[in-house]
């Protein structure tokens, strides 16, 4: 990714050359979900040694207009900001400034891109947690799906 710094902090734009560049471990399966879900861009800022499982992430998803997210939770705490467009998420549309959080093992959505799609950011209080997937079986259980082991699973997470 570029560094655009001026100091010790660094700037990123989502205009920038790179900026769509995902760290080492998560390239396969971002670059898999490409091919699979052409509606979504995803970008992770790993917010520390991006190797660890334990290191905390924010990851950015860009939606086409109408891509629907479909109901899953994660095994970690995560809380998303809307900066883009609108989310549907059933009960209310949450617009540029709303926050949506989930508790681990807390299923939320289907999630629905608005007309003008839906720029997030999500921050996972841990890196598995943004690869990992829970989904509800039909007996209710969740289970649990990694996108690294599984890019080819990446194609569950949602449509259009």
């Amino acid at each position: 990714m570029p560094n655009n710094s001026m100091g010790d902090e660094e700037f990123y734009s989502m205009d920038d050359e790179g900026y769509w560049q995902n760290p080492g471990k998560l390239r396969a399966a971002v670059e898999a979900g490409a091919t699979l879900v052409p509606n979504v861009r995803v970008t992770y800022f790993p917010l520390g040694d991006p190797d660890l499982d334990t290191t905390p992430v924010a990851v950015i998803l860009k939606m086409d207009p109408g891509y629907v997210v479909t109901r899953h939770a994660h095994p970690c705490e995560r809380v998303e900001f809307i900066v883009r467009g609108s989310l549907d998420v059933g009960d209310r549309i949450l617009d540029p400034g709303s926050v949506m959080v989930a508790r681990p093992g807390e299923v939320y959505g289907p999630k629905v891109a608005g007309p003008d799609g839906c720029t997030t950011v999500e921050i996972f209080s841990t890196m598995e947690g943004a690869y990992v997937r829970l989904t509800e079986a039909e007996d209710g259980q969740l289970v649990s799906m990694n996108f690294l082991e599984h890019p080819e699973l990446m194609s569950e997470v949602g449509h259009r």
